[in-house]
């Protein structure tokens, strides 16, 4: 069984994993648009249940005429209801209780706090508090700062915070829209120069665990964020020494075992400190492009992996399988300014490149932009694969110079 909803992975990506080995049963909230629009192609490769949207025992009773085998979520939304779900059901999953800290981001770091691990200071801001209340409780904390949901996914309204007046200035400009929680943290200290000098301080490493035996399957190393905090760009395998590649393991692991992760996929975000590694925030779910980027370097299919972990199979991979050359994903971000794409070009060019193997384009020209929405508002996303460091930093050049994009500006 597939919960399939708003920002899940492709359903033809999840159809091809699933090829010529199980049957899959889809399980849908049928008012969510992101289903509904490809509903007809769900159908097409498998029973659909709308169902989620139900209470846990009624979705359960819809799903048992199927007599499934097994669970697998590709999105963090809703996970506590979907492991509701599949206790009902006795199926393997991740406890409630590890759900509820996989999707909200302040009981994640209480639960890392109370494991011993080093973790960021950080408080709750509930929803609809007026700027007193916020400054009244951020005040408990040190700045710089982050201020982010508590459940949210893609640097979603995300932000650096230097100080405790302008947490309330941003907090006041959130106002006019839709009330989340949210929870402002310490800033992790920015650590010392990368090994080659191009990447982010900060990697996230990729696992599947199976009844609680984890197998980490990759080291995403990153290009520096646009701000606030927009990706721009991942790679496989990190530009990590063996000594660094050895601690941020170690440190996923403690991480995940802390969360209480049983079963399924993790994508845990590390940070380089200058204090050592520290964990920024965990997904349970497979990373953004992580299919992609694993495929072309290690030929691994991680999407298989992690609905064979669904029914208890264990993964006979080795942690940290060899790669071949470097997979990438990048991201082109508009800049922070900008209001609407006007126009772009280049991507004929871009195609041609040597080792270009695919380009999707996210917002054609017409399109509203704002960088307050995170990662989600790159205009184009690029696949590829390259022999070394080298031949990304080639391509990244390409997109810097050869790639001309026309915005309204506010």
């Amino acid at each position: 069984m597939v919960v399939y909803g708003h920002r899940s992975l492709d359903a033809m990506q999840i159809r091809d994993a699933a090829r010529g080995w199980c049957d899959l049963v889809w399980l849908v909230d049928g008012e969510d648009p992101s289903a509904a629009a490809v509903r007809p192609l769900l159908e097409r490769f498998g029973v659909v249940v709308d169902a989620l949207r139900s209470s846990a025992q009624d979705a359960a009773g819809a799903l048992r005429a199927h007599s499934p085998d097994g669970l697998a979520i590709f999105y963090d939304t809703g996970m506590e209801h979907v492991a509701a779900i599949a206790t009902e059901l006795g199926l393997p999953f991740q406890s409630v209780e590890a759900a509820r800290r996989l999707e909200d981001k302040l009981y994640q770091r209480e639960a890392l706090r109370s494991a011993g691990l080093p973790t960021p200071g950080a408080v709750a801001l509930p929803a609809g508090a007026d700027r007193a209340a916020v400054e009244r409780i951020g005040s408990a904390i040190s700045y710089p700062a982050v201020l982010k949901p508590r459940k949210a996914s893609g640097s979603w309204h995300t932000f650096p915070i230097a100080s405790l007046n302008e947490l309330g200035e941003r907090w006041d400009e959130l106002a006019a829209g839709e009330p989340e929680d949210r929870i402002v943290e310490e800033y992790l200290s920015d650590g010392p120069p990368m090994p080659q000098g191009f990447e982010a301080d900060y990697v996230s490493v990729e696992t599947v665990a199976v009844a609680g035996r984890m197998t980490h399957l990759g080291i995403t190393g990153r290009f520096p964020p646009a701000p606030p905090f927009r990706e721009t760009g991942f790679f496989i395998p990190a530009t990590l020494s063996l000594d660094q590649r050895a601690a941020v393991v170690d440190l996923a692991g403690q991480t995940l075992r802390a969360l209480g992760v049983e079963t399924g996929a993790a994508h845990t975000e590390i940070k380089l400190t200058a204090e050592g590694p520290r964990v920024i925030e965990v997904n349970g779910r497979i990373g953004g492009g992580v299919p992609e980027m694993l495929r072309l370097a290690a030929g691994i299919d991680i999407v298989t992996l992690t609905m064979r972990a669904a029914l208890g199979w264990a993964t006979e991979i080795a942690d940290l399988p060899a790669t071949s050359g470097v997979a990438y994903r990048f991201f082109y971000q508009p800049p922070s300014s900008a209001r609407r794409l006007t126009a772009i070009d280049g991507l004929d060019q871009l195609k041609l490149e040597p080792g270009v193997e695919s380009i999707f384009l996210h917002y054609p020209p017409g399109t509203e932009i704002d960088a307050r929405h995170g990662t989600r508002t790159y205009v184009f996303a690029l696949v590829g694969w390259a022999a070394d460091y080298a031949g990304v930093l080639a391509i990244e050049e390409f997109l810097r110079t050869g790639i001309t994009a026309v915005y309204d500006h506010a």
